[in-house]
């Protein structure tokens, strides 16, 4: 039984993770986010300008 919780609890620290990580899909390289109206509208910031840098060395 304890394996199984551990298990479970584990799934579920997984998950949580993954859903906390959705935010940086604004800074991953496909043809959306390289769009000059995109990437115009993101903060200022290193995030951005490698999401530049991507757009541009594709």
């Amino acid at each position: 039984m304890t394996a199984i919780a551990q298990s479970v609890a584990i799934l579920m620290a997984v998950f949580t993770l993954s859903a906390c990580d959705k935010g940086n899909t604004d800074y991953e390289v496909n043809d959306k986010n390289c769009s000059t109206e995109h990437y115009q509208k993101l903060p200022e910031g290193s995030k951005r300008d490698a999401l530049v840098e991507g757009c541009m060395s594709r």
